[in-house]
């Protein structure tokens, strides 16, 4: 979905959200460098993530903008994004009839934590929605309870008033 091309653009991304961690810097070689925090499984979940992050952006801006991607939609202008990431429910919420426990959460409150899920989001968006991800001067982050098979998130990124 895609509205106002020039001032808002809307889509949805289907997938696993990853979060990107903080990494750190080591000594190797006598030399500082960074080195990414978590496992090769995290990587390769964040991969997969960017990966599909990158395809509903490039899509959404060429239905936008009715041309290929060339250049972001966004360029030296002050944005909001909202994102709405749609986590997958663990196995232990469900009942044997397939319905919901009353008991469980209302919303997702463990790992990952939305502002990693959201960097590693940003990171994506940037040179395909906006030009850098500094321009953002306004966000909201949230964590809900995906329907099944709709793991993902709902972005929205317009120009900030």
């Amino acid at each position: 979905v895609v509205a106002e091309a020039r001032r808002m653009i809307t889509f949805e991304v289907l997938g696993t959200p990853a979060p990107k961690g903080s990494g750190r810097a080591m000594l190797i070689g006598g030399k500082a460098r960074h080195v990414p925090s978590g496992s090769n499984v995290n990587r390769d979940a964040l991969k997969s993530w960017d990966v599909a992050v990158r395809e509903a952006a490039i899509n959404a801006v060429e239905i936008a903008t009715c041309r290929d991607v060339v250049a972001p939609m966004f360029v030296d202008t002050a944005i909001l994004i909202t994102i709405a990431f749609h986590m997958r429910r663990p196995a232990g919420h469900y009942r044997k009839d397939g319905t919901i426990k009353p008991s469980v959460p209302l919303r997702p409150k463990n790992k990952p934590d939305v502002s990693k899920l959201a960097r590693a989001t940003e990171d994506a968006l940037t040179g395909i929605v906006f030009d850098d991800d500094a321009r953002i001067v306004d966000a909201y982050f949230s964590k809900l309870w995906a329907l099944p098979g709709r793991e993902g998130a709902t972005i929205t990124v317009e120009v900030a008033r």
